[in-house]
This record gives structure tokens, C-alpha cells and sequence, in this order.
């Protein structure tokens, strides 16, 4: 009887130990094994590192942990969430996979929507995985290696393009161009240094011209009072020709015109008539010849004599 109650106490003892062990491994990952089950599922094609026992906090305050995790045949991770602190969560509420600390620790955020249907426990929540420190530093950074890669190959073609540009006939044509260009350089110093020797040996005479310059436009804006006058008589001269009936005054002309053309009137005959050129220029040479002979012979013609005289007749002057 000893000897069996000593094997039931030995049985016993390891039973407990059993217990113990069982309940102390689950209490060492974090499950509360006095508190009862309120499991919520979730459902995640990727967990980013979460295992069992991981925290559930809500608002930054810890709310439940992580009790199973499972694999299911679609591939899917069906991970079993233990909320025991939180009564009433809205149906739309997400479940999302955090980092917890800087080491990445991972663990679950719940951010509870604003439905108001609430969740019963055995449920299956939305699911959600938050970016982590590598992806945000991902997310920064290949913006900036992608336009550095744009820019090394813009260098590199531009480098390609240079290189075949500047051969050994550029190069040389180059260099004749920069040593031409300093010659013009140097020309253009010296000439500058003439222009300026120039002006300064002829500064009193730039001075005067610069003084006239002012005179004259200080005489022209004192004179702009009777310009403003000269300007206007002109305006209302321009003014009554364009009024004028000049056209009437043209086909006048050249009604003139035609009839002198066309041999009609007295000064076509004038002009084109030979026997009356000859008869006029005939008449004029005798009156020339008798004015002379009139200012040669003046006796000839006025004659007053007390005693009486007789008069000579004219004769015409022998060449």
C-alpha cells in the first residue's frame, strides 16, 4: 500500500508538473490563461514576421495577443486574434500588423471603425499590414535612384557624344578658334585703349558738343510754343488742298493738253503754225530796229522848228 501510494504520488506530481509546465509556457508567451477566450479572425496573404503571443494594442495600449496561426490551403494565413479588453468593436474595424519598437518587432494594431454593427467574438475582421522602416526608406529612395540612373545614363551619353564630337581635327580647329578669338580679344583691348585715350584727350571738346546738345534741345523745347502754330497753319493748308477740287483742276490740264495735242485752238497754231512764227519773229525784228532807230534818230521823229524844217524819211540800216 506504501509502495502504490508512493507511485500515485510520483504519477500525481508529474501530472502537476505537466500542468504547470503547460500553463507556465503559455503564460511565458503571453497568453493569460485565467482570462476566457474572445477569438476574432483575420485573414493576411503575408505577416511580415508575426508569431504567436504577439501583442494586440489598441490606441497604443494592449488589448489582447496573437493565439494561433494557421495555413490554409489557398495559402492564405489565418491568424486567431484573443481581444479580451475590448467589448464592443464596430464590424469594419481592421486588424493591422505593425512594428512595435525600432527592431521590428511585429505585432497587431486594432483601429476600430465607425460602423454601428459590432463584431461577435468568432468573427472575422478586415486585415491590414503596415509598410515597414525598409519599405518607407524604399518608398523614399528609389524616386532619387531612379533620376540618378536617369542622369548617369545622360552623362554617359552626352560623354559618348563629346567624345565623338571632339576628334583630333576638332580639337585642332578648336584650338585654332580660342587662339583666334584671344587675338580678337587683343584687338579689341587695344582699340578700346585707343578709344578711351581718345576721349580723354578730347574731353573739353565731347563736353562742348554734349553743352551745344543741350542748347539745341533746350532752344527747341523754348521754340515748341511757335512750332505748335507753324505745324498747325500747315495742318489746315493740307487740309483745304485735300478739299480742293484738284482733280477738276487736273482734267482741266489735261483737256489743255489734248486739244494743243490734237491741233486745235490758237496756241496749236501758235506753236505749230510756221508762217506765223516767221511773220511774228519778222514784226519784232522791225520794231527792234525802229525803237533804235528812234533812240539813234530822235529829230527824225519828234521835230519842232520855229523856221520850219523838213523832215527825213527813215531808211533802214545797212549791215
Amino acid at each position: 500500500m506504501n509502495n502504490l501510494s508512493k507511485e500515485f504520488k510520483s504519477g500525481f506530481i508529474f501530472l502537476l508538473a505537466i500542468v504547470f509546465l503547460v500553463y507556465g509556457l503559455k503564460y511565458l508567451k503571453g497568453l493569460n490563461v485565467f482570462q476566457s477566450n474572445k477569438p476574432y479572425y483575420a485573414i493576411y496573404d503575408y505577416i511580415d514576421g508575426l508569431q504567436i503571443g504577439s501583442s494586440i494594442r489598441l490606441n497604443g495600449f494592449n488589448v489582447g495577443m496573437v493565439n494561433n496561426i494557421v495555413l490554409s490551403n489557398n495559402n492564405k494565413l489565418l491568424v486567431t486574434l484573443n481581444i479580451n479588453s475590448v467589448d464592443s468593436i464596430p464590424i469594419n474595424s481592421v486588424c493591422k500588423i505593425v512594428n512595435q519598437d525600432l527592431m521590428g518587432t511585429k505585432g497587431v494594431s486594432l483601429v476600430l471603425g465607425k460602423s454601428d454593427l459590432f463584431a461577435k467574438p468568432g468573427d472575422t475582421l478586415q486585415s491590414g499590414i503596415e509598410n515597414s522602416l525598409q519599405d518607407e526608406v524604399n518608398a523614399q529612395i528609389l524616386p532619387l535612384k531612379n533620376k540618378a540612373e536617369e542622369l548617369i545614363g545622360s552623362v554617359d551619353s552626352l560623354l559618348t557624344v563629346v567624345a565623338a564630337v571632339l576628334n583630333k581635327n576638332t580639337r585642332k580647329n578648336l584650338s585654332n578658334s580660342i587662339k583666334s578669338l584671344d587675338e580678337t580679344f587683343s584687338i579689341l583691348s587695344q582699340t578700346m585703349i585707343k578709344v578711351d585715350s581718345m576721349v580723354y584727350n578730347n574731353d573739353k571738346r565731347v563736353s562742348k558738343i554734349i553743352l551745344n546738345l543741350e542748347s539745341i534741345t533746350t532752344n527747341l523745347n523754348d521754340s515748341n510754343s511757335g512750332i505748335k502754330p507753324i505745324l498747325y497753319n500747315l495742318s489746315l493748308i493740307s487740309d483745304s488742298l485735300s478739299n480742293s477740287n484738284i482733280g477738276s483742276l487736273v482734267e482741266n490740264i489735261n483737256n489743255i493738253s489734248n486739244n494743243i495735242n490734237s491741233g486745235s485752238g490758237s496756241l496749236t497754231k501758235l506753236m505749230k503754225d510756221d508762217k506765223l512764227y516767221n511773220n511774228l519773229e519778222k514784226s519784232t525784228s522791225e520794231l527792234a530796229e525802229l525803237i533804235e532807230d528812234i533812240k539813234n534818230n530822235p529829230k527824225r521823229y519828234v521835230n519842232f522848228s520855229i523856221l520850219g524844217g523838213t523832215n527825213k524819211s527813215y531808211e533802214k540800216k545797212k549791215d
